[in-house]
């Protein structure tokens, strides 16, 4: 069986940690809502603004990608015949994406209304493709203003020989409890006089597609219903299938459509 004639559905049996991990949020989130109150969130956190060395790095050893998954991944991505040998660098959010959740888990926030606010990738050296990965993630930075809190957090993908191979840094935030001030917007700025250097475009599949490549299943992805009913009015693709996308549609030999 296929997704829209593009992703199997079969490649769910290679997400096990991520869905895992979701389960494990959205019942920590129920918990807390049948508990009692807890302290205010401040009360628990190191002081803004400065890095959180209060909560421990998440380290592991994980087998490397099935090749099934990471074709499927090449494929949508647009880069087939480029990555001879090698993981393609984005696809850092399949295997990273369940320790940054369990990384988030230690957070006093409610983790189901967390916001993905861009991501940054350094690569050092190509991932080989056939090889075991080594994973640390850490949350670099908190800090709480206008009812939000932001968090950093890093991800290093490696292998034993060589521990940082890829570095990824995630900027998240999430609304804090309590009263929310009523400032005002800060005026926009002018957009700067870009010039297009290459195009693609998302299907309304997509969403869907890139949640069986990676196991990130939140529904403002792939359900049509509820995404209407979040912040964003509809379906947005994934910040790393975006990501991903962008990256490939501007590689040396891409086809890309140029104005």
């Amino acid at each position: 069986m296929m997704a829209d004639g593009v992703v199997p559905y079969s490649l769910l049996r290679h997400q096990g940690a991520m869905l895992r991990a979701s389960a494990g949020m959205l019942l920590q989130a129920a918990g807390r809502v049948l508990l009692p109150p807890r302290q205010e969130v401040a009360d628990h956190m190191p002081p803004p603004g400065k890095p959180a060395h209060a909560f421990a790095p998440i380290e592991r050893r994980i087998d490397a990608p099935p090749e099934q998954l990471v074709g499927h991944y090449i494929r949508w991505c647009g880069a087939v015949g480029r990555y001879d040998g090698e993981l393609p660098p984005h696809m850092v959010s399949q295997w990273s994406l369940p320790l940054v959740s369990a990384l988030l888990m230690q957070l006093p926030y409610r983790l189901t209304g967390i916001i993905n606010q861009g991501v940054s990738l350094t690569v050092h050296g190509p991932l080989p493709r056939a090889t075991p990965l080594v994973l640390r993630a850490s949350i670099e930075q908190i800090t709480h203003a206008d009812g939000w809190a932001r968090i950093v957090v890093a991800v290093a993908t490696g292998t034993a020989l060589q521990a940082c191979l890829v570095e990824t840094r995630l900027h998240l935030r999430v609304r804090l409890p309590g009263a929310r001030s009523a400032g005002t917007a800060p005026a926009r700025q002018p957009d700067p006089e870009w010039r297009t250097a290459g195009t693609w475009r998302a299907e309304a599949g997509d969403g869907l597609r890139f949640a069986l490549l990676t196991g990130d299943f939140n529904p403002i992805h792939w359900c049509g219903p509820l995404a209407r009913r979040s912040l964003f009015g509809g379906l947005v693709l994934h910040g790393f299938g975006s990501l991903a996308r962008s990256v490939e549609t501007l590689a040396p030999g891409s086809h890309t459509e140029l104005d």
